[in-house]
């Protein structure tokens, strides 16, 4: 998608392409340090991809969060491997990908064997408190910097207005949001403006894989197996970001399988907030209880395929659809709604954020550091984990 061209950093047109190991650092990185869950995910990739090193502009960026939110997968995950397919191709988006997953796995499958062996939980509270306020502040940043890419007109402000209420108010009905705004858009272009001379017809990939499978032929297979077949169905069906996986596996976990109890269920979700990375690698803590290492291993694999599959599938024609005047106009509809959430889910996140004073210092700090340039997202979270650690040892 981009192209060479030295322009400066968060400028209109993208700075010359980053190599493998350029990614490969930059991602890793955010993997380390990627605290607080997918939207912050994607605020810190919009810092170092768009406002550090300019190799997508704002409106590229805008447009790869709408199409990853209409795919199924981990939205922050799916992300990285679009970013790393504009940028590099094939090889670009797998080792953003799993530079982006790898660490959290490890870590994940680390504290699930120390979990199940020793029966209790790493003393992560405080680190959370401190952090929270931190990524609550990002987050409104970069919804702010989408916001002003994505509203170009009266039109779009009314989306956008939308996307915050729909997202503060029905959270789970920011993607049908996301479609109607695009509809909008497009129905306006289309009143407006001259079919295309070339007439294209743009298909709907459709990327759904059945879940459902023969209960016999699921309860012959063994435990690590099962793992990976059950969380392969899940990853094919997740829609709506990693967060949206909690509700998918608890019941089958907990209720249908048993592999773990709620209150360890719960546990598990601790665990993959405490760490830095995608939730979605919940699904390794899962497969663990299931089968160990080898269960971990292959119900991360089976949420994350889908994911890679279906970044791959529409990555190599989105170049092209994207410069088609009527998706181009129904783009605009739904990248105004997604910047619009944005906002609307760090809204939402203020109560849990900054529960009390020493939070709200921790948050009005943080958006002076940012807005003042004297301090990126990454050195704000790295120093959120330090001053958590030292509360949880000062106790």
């Amino acid at each position: 998608m981009s192209a060479g061209g030295g322009a400066e950093p968060g400028a209109d047109t993208p700075s010359s392409d980053p190599s493998l190991s350029e990614l490969f650092g930059v991602f890793l990185r955010l993997a380390l340090l990627g605290f607080g869950g997918p939207n912050a995910h994607l605020a810190l990739m919009l810092e170092e991809v768009v406002e550090k090193r300019g190799w997508l502009t704002r409106e590229e960026f805008l447009e790869l969060m709408a199409v990853t939110n209409l795919l199924p997968g981990p939205n922050s995950s799916e992300m990285a491997i679009h970013v790393g397919y504009a940028t590099r191709g094939v090889s670009g988006a797998l080792v953003t990908g799993l530079t982006f997953l790898l660490p959290a796995f490890l870590m994940v499958t680390g504290l699930s064997a120390l979990y199940f062996s020793y029966g209790s939980l790493p003393a992560v509270d405080p680190v959370l408190a401190t952090i929270k306020p931190v990524v609550l502040a990002i987050i409104l940043r970069a919804g702010v910097k989408l916001a002003r890419a994505a509203v170009v007109g009266g039109l779009e402000v009314a989306l956008a207005v939308a996307g915050v209420a729909v997202a503060v108010l029905y959270g789970g009905w920011v993607v049908p949001a996301m479609l109607l705004g695009g509809v909008v858009t497009w129905a306006a272009w289309k009143s407006g403006e001259p079919r295309d001379a070339a007439g294209i017809t743009v298909p709907l990939p459709l990327l759904a894989m059945a879940q459902s499978s023969v209960a016999s032929v699921l309860a012959g297979l063994p435990a690590w197996a099962l793992a990976g077949v059950v969380h392969l169905g899940i990853g094919a069906v997740l829609f709506g970001g990693g967060y949206t996986l909690v509700v998918l596996l608890q019941p089958i976990a907990v209720e249908e399988y048993a592999w773990l109890t709620a209150g360890q269920f719960l546990d598990g979700v601790a665990i993959t907030q405490a760490v830095p990375g995608p939730i979605s690698t919940l699904a390794a803590f899962v497969g663990f209880a299931a089968a160990g290492v080898s269960g971990a291993t292959l119900a991360t694999a089976g949420i994350y395929l889908p994911a890679f599959a279906a970044v791959l599938f529409v990555a190599p024609r989105f170049a092209r659809l994207r410069e088609v005047a009527g998706i181009k106009a129904g783009l605009r509809g739904i990248s105004a709604v997604v910047a619009g959430s944005l906002l609307g889910v760090a809204l939402t996140l203020v109560p849990p954020a900054i529960p009390d004073m020493v939070a709200g210092v921790i948050f009005a700090a943080s958006g002076v550091a940012l807005l003042s340039g004297k301090a990126g997202p990454l050195p704000l979270v790295l120093g959120g984990v330090v001053v958590g650690v030292l509360r949880a040892v000062v106790g």
